[in-house]
C-alpha cells in the first residue's frame, strides 16, 4: 500500500480498499490521507497476508513485487487470496526494450538519480533503485511465473518507453 497515493482511483470508483504494508508508518500515513474513505490498512507481509483463502476480486501492486525477491512465493499468496476469476494486476519499473533508450536508461538509473539524491536526501537508497530494476525478472518469465502459479491468459503493456511495465492475469 504504501502511502496510500495509488489507492485513490479506486476508492473514487466506490472500491473498498483493503491495503497490505509491512509499515506500519506508511499506513498510518494513507489512513490519515484516506480517512473518509472505505481504506482498511492491515500491517504485514506479502508472504504471508493475514486475509483468508479466496477473499478479494482483485489484488495490485504497484512499485513492490521487484523488493520480494521470493517473487513466486509472493505471487502464490496473491493467487491464494484471490477468489476464482479474480485479477491480479502488477504495476512494475522495467528495463526499455529498444536498446538505445535502455541504455540512456542505465546511465540514468546508475550516476544521475544517485547523484540528484545524494544531493537532496539519501543516495544508496535510489542506487539500490536502479540495481533491483536491472535485477528484476523479464517481462517473458514474471508472465512465467504468473502461469506457473495458476494465472491465465498473463498480458503485458509496456509504458513510458518500458521503464514501467503493467502486467495483468485472471484466476
Amino acid at each position: 500500500s504504501g502511502t496510500g497515493d495509488r489507492a485513490t482511483g479506486m476508492l473514487k470508483s466506490g472500491c473498498t480498499v483493503f491495503a497490505l504494508d509491512i509499515s506500519q508508518n506508511k499506513l498510518l500515513s494513507a489512513v490519515k490521507k484516506l480517512k473518509n474513505h472505505h481504506y482498511i490498512p492491515a500491517v504485514g507481509s506479502g508472504y504471508n497476508m493475514p486475509f483468508k483463502d479466496k477473499t478479494f476480486d482483485a489484488v495490485t501492486c504497484a512499485f513492490g513485487i521487484r523488493n520480494m525477491h521470493e517473487t513466486p512465493k509472493a505471487v502464490s499468496e496473491i493467487f491464494r487470496v484471490l477468489r476464482y476469476g479474480g485479477w491480479i494486476f502488477i504495476l512494475e519499473f522495467s528495463m526499455p526494450k529498444i536498446k538505445i533508450i535502455r541504455e540512456f536508461y542505465r546511465i540514468y538509473l546508475k550516476y544521475y538519480v544517485p547523484f540528484v539524491a545524494g544531493i537532496l536526501s539519501c543516495k544508496s537508497a535510489y542506487r539500490y533503485l536502479g540495481d533491483s530494476i536491472e535485477a528484476f525478472h523479464s517481462r517473458d518469465n514474471f508472465c512465467n511465473i504468473l502461469q506457473n502459479t495458476g494465472f491465465k491468459d498473463c498480458q503485458i503493456k509496456d509504458l513510458t518507453l518500458g521503464a514501467v511495465t503493467l502486467y495483468w492475469a485472471v484466476k
